[in-house]
């Protein structure tokens, strides 16, 4: 409500948001052809009253985690937003999609927006990236940009933001198997190590137990008692008498 009151709403708009919000399934969630033909439409035409209830905001001079508090329709994981549509270059028809801290990237082709046959707009799929391109890092932040058919118009568009909260589980799940590989890649390595100290050993414990006789002869110790290992030393430096 504080939101709403902010954007100078009516005191109609602020009591339908209020319903709305004390009863569990009510959205705000319309369709890409009803943002453009009832909605961009109407901004537009300057029906401003009919359109109160999506805020404008300057998107792109804020980074997309501010947006939301600035959002009349409050929301968990979607926002509405009329946006102009600032130029990179004065001449030019390229538009600015940088913010203080990021920018935002243009993924896939846009698309048409039709009403039954016809196409009354198109729709441009963004993603906001952290630091600077083109070795930015992607973010959770989408956005779908709707512009109006008619370029003449093409300074002003509704924007639907949206967070994708899959993509941070995504993210963790990824670093979690990059661990967990790493720590079974250190183990093997550790039990390699292990595994050759011990034949080490083993080895060194064989050539311990080894005796050697006079003539060069090698007897092991440790399969002879001691009795018959003082007999078998006898005969086999020729000093035994039996």
């Amino acid at each position: 409500m504080a939101a709403a009151a902010e954007n100078g709403v009516s005191k109609e708009l602020q009591l339908s948001m209020t319903v709305s919000s004390m009863f569990p399934g009510f959205r705000f969630s319309p369709t890409d052809e009803e943002l453009i033909s009832f909605y961009l439409k109407n901004k537009l035409d300057g029906y401003e009253k009919s359109v109160e209830i999506i805020a404008e905001v300057e998107i792109y001079k804020y980074e997309p985690w501010d947006l939301p508090a600035k959002s009349i329709i409050q929301s968990d994981n979607e926002w509405f937003f009329f946006s102009p549509r600032g130029k990179k270059y004065p001449n030019g028809n390229q538009t600015r999609r940088a913010t203080d801290l990021g920018y935002w990237k243009a993924t896939g082709k846009e698309r048409n927006v039709k009403s039954g046959s016809n196409v009354i707009g198109t729709k441009r799929t963004l993603v906001f990236h952290t630091g600077r391109a083109p070795k930015g890092e992607r973010t959770e932040w989408i956005m779908h940009e709707y512009n109006n058919k008619d370029k003449a118009q093409d300074f002003l568009v509704v924007c639907r933001l949206r967070r994708n909260n899959e993509f941070r589980q995504h993210s963790s799940s990824n670093r979690a198997s990059c661990s967990q590989m790493n720590l079974s890649s250190l183990q093997a390595h550790s039990g390699e190590q292990v595994d050759s100290t011990s034949e080490s050993n083993q080895k060194d414990a064989a050539e311990a137990a080894l005796v050697e006789c006079s003539d060069g002869q090698k007897v092991n110790s440790n399969i002879l008692s001691p009795v018959v290992l003082f007999f078998v030393l006898q005969l086999c430096n020729g000093s035994a008498n039996v």
